[in-house]
């Protein structure tokens, strides 16, 4: 069945039978009819731009939202991409700073043990200077006393002092 517009309502002719319809009353009734079907046609057309509107409203919406979900993901796989790349950092951070506080605690011991090393040797030194001072020491000890015994043993050069002149030598 073929859909009828309110024009076809208005140009729509019956035909006449004898003591039929008033022809008036039957106009007058299409007329409004027809009104009736142009405003719920106006209205149905008016409905369905609104609907084609509503629809591509939609899409639009459905879109925008299909890009909010795409750029959450983007943008939490890019947090988790931070957050592992930071951690990784942070490992690498930590394992550097362990190894250089190995490195110089190993350093640190090597560098107290020359030290010590160096004390001991020191010490040492100072040991076998103490007895090299204490023998030196001894030996001008001796040889002092021995000067000293040397100057006793010794008389005085008074054997040679001169005699007196009306002295004289005989013999």
């Amino acid at each position: 069945m073929s859909r009828l517009t309110p024009l076809e309502i208005q140009k729509h002719e019956f035909s006449r039978k004898w003591k039929g319809i008033d022809p008036v009353e039957v106009e007058s009734f299409l007329a409004l009819i027809a009104e009736e079907m142009e405003e719920h046609v106006r209205s149905h057309a008016g409905l369905e731009a609104r609907v084609r509107a509503l629809q591509e409203e939609n899409a639009e919406h459905r879109e925008r939202e299909r890009i909010l979900k795409d750029t959450l993901v983007t943008a939490q796989r890019a947090s988790e991409d931070l957050r592992a790349a930071a951690q990784k950092e942070a490992q690498l951070i930590i394992q550097e700073a362990h190894d250089s506080s190995e490195r110089l605690t190993h350093n640190t011991l090597q560098r107290s043990a020359e030290i010590e090393k160096a004390i001991h040797e020191l010490k040492l030194q100072r040991t076998n200077f103490r007895l090299q001072l204490q023998k030196m020491i001894e030996l001008f000890q001796q040889v002092l006393d021995f000067d000293r015994e040397e100057d006793d043993k010794e008389r005085p050069l008074s054997y040679l002092t001169r005699k007196p002149k009306g002295e004289a030598d005989t013999g």
